[in-house]
């Protein structure tokens, strides 16, 4: 295997030739990524007539920027030929609405949670194989570059990478195997997923502009719609969680997941900002109608977050794990740093093999 270094603007680490990358996408993630490209451009045009044209309530505005996630899931359960569990739904959801006559909105979410919340996942699926290896390869050089491109500070923006660390010794655990759902890492998810999705439904649901809901039962669809979107901002860096992706130190190791949550605690900083909404919101809708609006948009949210990781971790994960695992040493054949004396335990030594005191090698000067 050919490996090939480009310096300038297009500096990176390349697989075989300059066009071809290590990619863990597979057909159908690449259908699902245009699908929900294509639905997402399609429905927000529909959003902005609904919100222009139209005098609904600017929730099905919210709710149309929702249905690629239904989409998704759609695809996801005939691709996996579950077909009759979608058929079973649409069954329940006639009967309720004719015969029950349960409310829309209830209805609504209900299907959200049964389909909505499966086309999610399987789109952080999609982002994670294209994500993993192309930030890996960044990663591991984003020190030793001349100039960085603005993908590269972006990267170490995230994952809060010191401008002073050595980069090339990156690892990961490519011998992890679950042998059971790991609820540590779901707990993990949940906490991130929270912390986004308070700071998210504070500005966006308690800012005076969106406040106007006429109706605090209509709360539950203005909290729904954002929430399900945390999941796609948060779940897709639990890989990094998973395989404890790390760049090892001589003292360290530093954690890429750990940088990612120090870079939420920054942003989630302003939400001081944001209390200011809350505090407009209670003088004009009263104390106890956002009190009730606060408990139920921390329910749903937990439930959705909560819901969305069980679906990953129990279903998803470990396949995901296993094809990166797999195509690891294709990524690293050999370290990009190597040291004459790592301090590695456990090499086989043979009686009477001549050992060489490091000190009698040659100081080497990088000037």
């Amino acid at each position: 295997m050919n490996f090939k270094f480009v310096t300038g603007k297009k500096a990176g680490f390349w697989f075989n030739d300059s066009k071809d990358e290590l990619n863990l996408l597979s057909k159908f993630d690449k259908a699902e990524l245009v699908i929900y490209v294509v639905s997402m451009i399609l429905c927000a045009i529909g959003a902005l007539m609904v919100l222009t044209m139209t005098e609904l309530e600017s929730y099905y505005a919210l709710l149309i920027l929702t249905v690629p996630f239904f989409i998704l899931g759609f695809v996801f359960y005939f691709k996996s030929m579950r077909w009759y569990l979608l058929a079973i739904i649409a069954i329940g959801t006639a009967v309720a609405l004719m015969y029950f006559k349960i409310d829309l909105i209830l209805v609504f979410l209900i299907d959200a949670i049964l389909v909505g919340s499966v086309g999610v996942v399987s789109l952080v699926s999609a982002i994670q194989r294209l994500i993993f290896y192309r930030v890996l390869r960044r990663a591991e050089i984003i020190n030793i570059k001349d100039r960085m491109t603005f993908t590269d500070k972006v990267i170490t923006f995230i994952f809060n990478i010191p401008s002073d660390l050595d980069t090339r010794s990156i690892t990961m655990d490519y011998n992890l195997n679950r042998a059971s759902i790991p609820w540590k890492d779901i707990r993990m998810t949940m906490r991130m997923g929270m912390m986004i999705g308070i700071f998210m439904w504070i500005y966006f649901s308690m800012n005076p502009t969106f406040i106007l809901f006429g109706s605090i039962m209509n709360a539950p669809m203005y909290v729904f719609s954002i929430v399900l979107f945390i999941p796609v901002i948060v779940m897709p860096w639990s890989i990094f969680m998973s395989l404890n992706v790390r760049i090892r130190t001589k003292y360290r190791d530093f954690y890429l997941y750990s940088g990612i949550i120090e870079t939420l605690k920054r942003i989630i900083l302003p939400m001081f900002a944001a209390l200011v909404y809350l505090l407009i919101a209670v003088n004009k809708s009263g104390f106890m109608s956002v009190l009730a609006y606060i408990i139920l948009s921390v329910v749903i949210t937990a439930f959705i977050i909560g819901l969305t990781s069980l679906i990953y971790y129990a279903f998803f994960e470990r396949k995901i794990v296993n094809d990166i695992v797999s195509k690891w040493k294709v990524f690293r054949p050999i370290s990009l740093l190597m040291e004459i004396d790592d301090g590695r335990d456990g090499i086989t030594k043979y009686p009477g093999t001549p050992v060489r005191d490091t000190n009698d090698f040659h100081s080497l000067d990088f000037k």
